[in-house]
C-alpha cells in the first residue's frame, strides 16, 4: 500500500503527530451531515436527561463536537449537572480551552479501559471509530471492551457507515468507486469494511436489553436541500476519495478494486457527480440498555 489512508489503524497511529486541522474540519461537516439525516437526533438511547445528572463517555471523540452538542440540547436536571469525557488517541484534536464539564483523555481504543471505568457512564457513544480498532474481530473486541463501562441500566450506542453506495451503480457510478476502493483498502489491512450490519447483533449477543437498529442516509452535493450542507459534503467526501483512491493503486492486484486509469480519476469524476447528481452516504446507528 503506497500511504495510509483516512480512518485506517495506520492512519490514526500517524495522526498523532500531525496537524489535524483540516481533518477537523471534514469530521465537523460529516457531523452536520448526520445531525441533519437522523433530523437532529445525537442520543438514539431513550435515557432520561431531565431527573438526574448523567456520566457520558464520547470514544474517538475528536474535538468533542458531538459532546458539546449534546451538552446544548438536552434538559439539565434539577440537582447536579451532566458531565462528559471524550477520548481520543491524538491528543493534538482536543480543544485549546475549556468546556464546562467536559473533560478529555488520552485513550487508544485497543487498550483495555481503566478499572475505574467500569460499570461508571449512563451513555456510551462510539461513532465512526470502530474501524480504528484493527483487525476484524478487534472491532467486536473494542464494543465488549466498552459495555464495561456502562452502568447497569445504562446505555450504549454505535454509529457506522455501511461503506457500500445504497444506490444503484447506473446512477452512482463514482460512488461506488469510492466505495469499493474503502472496502479494498480495509480488507487489504486486515479489517472488516462491513462491521456495521453486524453490530446490531454483538450488543444481543453480549446480553443487552432493548437493542434497536435505525439507518440514515447522509446527503452529499446536490441530493442535499441545505445547498451550503451539500457543498460542504462534496469536500469531505472528496478528501475522502483521494485519500482511498491513492492507497487502493498501490494495492497489490489479489487487492485492487479499479484500474489505475479509474483511481486517479476518480476525484475529479466523483467532483462532478457530486455536484450534478449528488449521492447518499449511509449510516448505521444501534444501541442497547445493560441489564440491572
Amino acid at each position: 500500500m503506497s500511504s495510509p489512508a483516512y480512518s485506517t489503524p495506520e492512519w490514526y497511529l500517524q495522526a498523532k503527530d500531525k496537524d489535524v486541522s483540516s481533518d477537523i474540519g471534514r469530521l465537523t461537516i460529516y457531523h452536520l451531515g448526520f445531525r441533519q439525516a437522523t433530523e437532529g437526533t445525537l442520543v438514539f438511547a431513550p435515557l432520561d436527561f431531565s431527573s438526574v445528572p448523567r456520566d457520558i463517555l464520547d470514544v474517538g471523540t475528536t474535538d468533542g463536537l458531538w459532546m458539546r452538542d449534546v451538552q446544548s440540547s438536552v434538559p439539565a436536571p434539577p440537582h447536579g449537572e451532566h458531565t462528559f469525557m471524550g477520548t481520543d488517541i491524538n491528543t493534538s484534536f482536543f480543544p485549546t480551552t475549556n468546556s464546562k464539564n467536559i473533560t478529555y483523555v488520552k485513550q487508544d481504543i485497543k487498550d483495555a479501559v481503566p478499572q475505574d471505568w467500569h460499570n461508571r457512564f449512563d451513555l456510551v457513544n462510539l461513532r465512526m471509530i470502530l474501524i480504528a480498532a484493527g483487525f476484524a474481530s478487534s472491532q467486536r473486541d473494542v464494543v465488549n471492551e466498552y459495555i464495561k463501562t456502562v452502568r447497569p441500566g445504562g446505555w450504549i450506542q454505535i454509529g457506522d457507515c455501511d461503506r457500500v453506495c445504497p444506490t444503484p451503480e447506473v446512477e452512482n457510478p463514482r460512488y461506488h468507486d469510492m466505495f469499493a476502493c474503502i472496502r479494498a483498502v480495509c480488507r487489504a489491512s486486515g479489517l472488516d469494511p462491513l462491521e456495521a450490519p453486524k453490530m446490531k447483533s454483538w450488543l444481543e449477543e453480549a446480553g443487552l436489553e432493548e437493542v434497536q437498529e435505525r439507518r440514515a442516509m447522509r446527503a452529499v452535493g446536490k441530493r442535499n436541500e441545505d445547498e451550503e450542507l451539500g457543498r460542504l459534503g462534496i469536500e469531505a467526501d472528496l478528501i475522502i476519495a483521494k485519500g482511498f483512491a491513492s492507497a487502493a493503486k498501490g494495492l497489490s492486484a489479489d487487492f485492487k478494486p479499479l484500474s489505475d486509469e479509474r483511481c486517479d480519476t476518480l476525484v475529479k469524476n466523483l467532483e462532478q457527480e457530486l455536484k450534478e447528481t449528488g449521492a447518499h452516504f449511509p449510516m448505521r446507528f444501534v444501541w442497547g440498555s445493560k441489564p440491572l
